[in-house]
């Protein structure tokens, strides 16, 4: 047995040596492999691979002592809430995050409470899971070789 963190992993097959790899460099393949696959219209395993980079970028950008463009839009829904302009109901923050990883983890997991049939916008859903996750990429300054290629197909295709 090898050990990843002081946990007890299976011994290699011996086909590749360990890589140490930074979450960074993670992270970036993680959100180009999605953004292809939002352009090849594969909308499903685009959510969840963009989910996973979402998620490792946002909490580089906190242990950089800053928000991640969940935590500001969470933050900008507050200010205009306390302005008198109702946005989100009355939802929670956290009601609101579930909201918004919702399809992301409804995809990923299953478990006896969960339904077998799912009703999901796969589009909407990859769309803005890989926004979310290249806004934290910016904030880290981690170029994404392909954004260009997403922003100019939304241009196209829904004239943004």
């Amino acid at each position: 047995m090898y050990h990843v963190r002081g946990e007890m992993r299976t011994p290699s097959l011996g086909y590749q040596d360990d890589t140490q790899i930074g979450k960074r460099e993670i992270a970036q393949p993680q959100l180009k492999e999605p953004i292809a696959l939002f352009l090849d219209e594969k909308f499903l395993c685009a959510i969840t691979l963009a989910g996973a980079a979402e998620e490792i970028l946002a909490r580089l950008v906190n242990v950089g002592s800053e928000q991640s463009i969940v935590e500001e839009s969470l933050e900008a829904i507050q200010k205009l809430r306390e302005a008198g302009i109702p946005m989100m109901g009355d939802l929670s923050k956290k009601k609101i995050f579930n909201l918004w990883n919702n399809a992301r983890n409804t995809i990923k997991h299953h478990d006896e409470k969960s339904e077998e049939i799912v009703i999901i916008n796969l589009f909407d859903e990859a769309y803005w899971m890989i926004k979310r996750a290249l806004a934290n990429a910016s904030k880290l300054g981690i170029p994404i070789s392909n954004e260009v290629d997403f922003e100019n197909w939304c241009i196209v295709q829904l004239h943004l």
